[in-house]
């Protein structure tokens, strides 16, 4: 991880500008009238990209911070309790301040999710419950009104560790499924040569986190099995 003066700095960047150009809450609106297009929405895209696969994996493997949303949040929340934003589906700390998935991240769950393929939180977070609490609240579809918790697999491990060896695994054992299919999300090259190591099907995410590119590209190394 990078030092500790250098992930609080990156996150109050984040917080200011949301790495996409505005404030935190700018994304709101487009994000819920992109679930309302069922033509032209990232969900539609990326149910496609779902069901059109030649192979579908056994499990997804998600990493949480710089993977489903754009910071450390251990560093961006200023802490518990958590509560439901007034859009609807994001969440926000004791302080108010909004936590956000990147754009296309609850359209890839949800898609995955709609599928029948588990998902699976694998994180190394410091914050191992702040985690999980936002996870129960966050909304990944407001149609149906499924939440990120509700989706995750019990065999989710989030907790601080060096390396993620361990954890992969853990859930491995747990699923009882070969680790040649599992597709695992993370942002940190160095985890995923681990899981690549180990059989694992890796895409980083790395300064975009996890989008429809990223879906793809795990869904072509999934087919290609």
């Amino acid at each position: 991880r990078a030092p500790l003066f250098f992930r609080v700095f990156w996150s109050a960047l984040c917080c200011g500008c949301c790495t996409f150009g505005g404030p935190a809450g700018a994304l709101l609106p487009q994000r819920w009238r992109d679930m309302a297009e069922p033509g032209t929405s990232s969900r539609s895209r990326a149910l496609e990209l779902v069901k059109g696969a030649a192979k579908l994996p056994a499990a997804v493997l998600v990493d949480l911070d710089y993977t489903c949303w754009p910071f450390w949040l251990c560093h961006h929340a200023t802490g518990p309790p958590f509560a439901q934003h007034h859009d609807g589906f994001a969440v926000v700390d004791c302080s108010g301040r909004p936590i956000e998935m990147y754009p296309e991240a609850p359209a890839v769950l949800c898609a995955l999710h709609s599928l029948g393929v588990p998902l699976v939180a694998c994180s190394r977070s410091d914050e191992s419950e702040w985690c999980r609490a936002v996870a129960e609240l966050y909304v990944l579809d407001p149609s149906t009104g499924l939440r990120f918790g509700g989706a995750l697999h019990e065999a989710s491990v989030i907790r601080p560790a060096r390396s993620k060896v361990e954890h992969l695994r853990e859930i491995q054992a747990a699923l009882g499924v070969p680790f040649q299919e599992l597709l695992f999300f993370d942002d940190e090259r160095r985890i995923c040569d681990e899981g690549e190591a180990m059989g694992v099907r890796c895409v980083c995410v790395a300064g975009t986190g996890l989008n429809l590119d990223a879906l793809a590209q795990g869904l072509q190394a999934v087919a290609r099995l």
